[in-house]
C-alpha cells in the first residue's frame, strides 16, 4: 500500500524566546515491512540539522534558535509504501539487545489491577500468550478522548478506567515486560476510517518473541498491525518517542501549539 502523510505542527509564544533547541524524530522507519519513497522535513524558523542515527536506528534532526519571536511551523511530508507482515517487524536497522526494553518506567510500571488482566499464568505458547495479553489489554480500559495526558501512567489510566492509544499502549508494555517479554512503545500514523484516530498521531507495542521477533500489537484496535501502519520511532515509554521535542532557555511566557496531520492512500481502500 503506498500511504502519503502530511503531518505539521505550529508553536505560537507569548513573547521572545531567547533560546529553543528541538529535537525532531519524524523520519519514518526504513524497514522490510515499509519503504520511504520520499520524505521532506522543514522548519519555518532555524537549520536542520541531521544528527547521526542512533542505536535504534532513528534518523534525528535538531533544531537551535535564539531570540525567537515568531511562529515556528514544523512539517514533515512522506510517502510510504507499506507491507503487511502479520505484524513481525523485519530488517530493522538497530543494535539494541531486547532484554533492554524488559525494564519498566514510571508510564508502564504495572500495579495489582493490571497484572491480574491474566488470569492464566501458564504460558503454553508465547505467540499464543501475546495475543492474550493484546487482548486482556483492549478489554481493559474504554478508549475516551481527552480523559488522559502525556503524563498519565498505565496504573493512572486503567484505576479510571478510560484513555487512547497512548494509555493501551503503556499498559500493554507493563504487563508484557512483567511476564518477561520484552516490550516497547512505537510512535507513528495509522490509515484509519474510524474515529480512534481522530487526526493524530498514533501509538502500538512491540513485543518480543523468541524466533519471531519484534511483533507489533495494537490494543486499541485489538489487532497486530498490518500494511495501515506506519512506524516512525520506538522506546521505553511515550517520553522516548515524541516526535517534536523542544527545551526553551530563560523563557517566562506560554506557549500554544496546535496539529494538522493527513493520512491518506493511494490505493483502494
Amino acid at each position: 500500500m503506498i500511504i502519503n502523510i502530511n503531518y505539521k505542527t505550529s508553536y505560537r509564544f507569548t513573547s521572545r524566546v531567547p533560546r529553543l533547541v528541538q529535537t525532531l524524530m519524524l523520519h519514518p522507519t526504513e524497514c522490510a515491512n515499509q519503504k520511504v519513497i520520499s520524505c521532506s522535513i522543514s522548519a519555518s524558523r532555524g537549520k536542520l540539522i541531521e544528527s547521526p542515527k542512533d542505536a535504534l536506528g532513528h534518523k534525528i534532526y535538531d533544531i537551535y534558535i535564539k531570540n525567537l519571536t515568531d511562529v515556528q511551523v514544523i512539517t514533515m511530508k512522506s510517502i510510504v509504501e507499506t507491507k503487511d507482515s502479520y505484524g513481525v517487524m523485519k530488517g530493522l536497522d538497530e543494535v539494541v539487545h531486547p532484554n533492554c526494553f524488559l525494564r519498566q518506567t514510571s508510564l508502564t510500571k504495572p500495579n495489582k489491577k493490571i497484572l491480574s488482566l491474566i488470569k492464566n499464568k501458564i504460558k503454553k505458547d508465547s505467540v499464543e500468550f501475546c495475543h492474550s495479553l493484546n487482548v486482556a489489554v483492549s478489554n481493559s480500559i474504554e478508549y475516551t478522548s481527552g480523559t488522559t495526558n502525556i503524563y498519565t501512567s498505565a496504573s493512572d489510566a486503567i484505576m479510571q478506567g478510560t484513555g487512547v492509544c497512548q494509555d493501551f499502549s503503556h499498559i500493554l508494555v507493563g504487563l508484557a515486560r512483567a511476564y518477561g517479554y520484552p516490550a516497547r512503545y512505537v510512535n507513528g500514523f495509522l490509515l484509519d476510517d474510524t474515529e480512534i484516530a481522530e487526526n493524530d498521531t498514533h501509538a502500538w507495542a512491540e513485543i518480543y518473541i523468541k524466533d519471531l521477533g519484534w511483533v507489533g500489537f495494537d490494543s486499541c484496535h485489538q489487532r497486530c498491525i498490518n500494511d495501515r501502519y506506519i512506524r516512525v520511532g520506538c522506546g521505553y515509554d511515550f517520553s522516548y518517542t515524541s516526535m517534536i521535542k523542544g527545551v526553551k532557555s530563560n523563557y517566562t511566557g506560554d506557549e500554544f501549539m496546535s496539529k494538522d496531520l493527513s493520512v491518506q492512500s493511494e490505493s483502494p481502500q
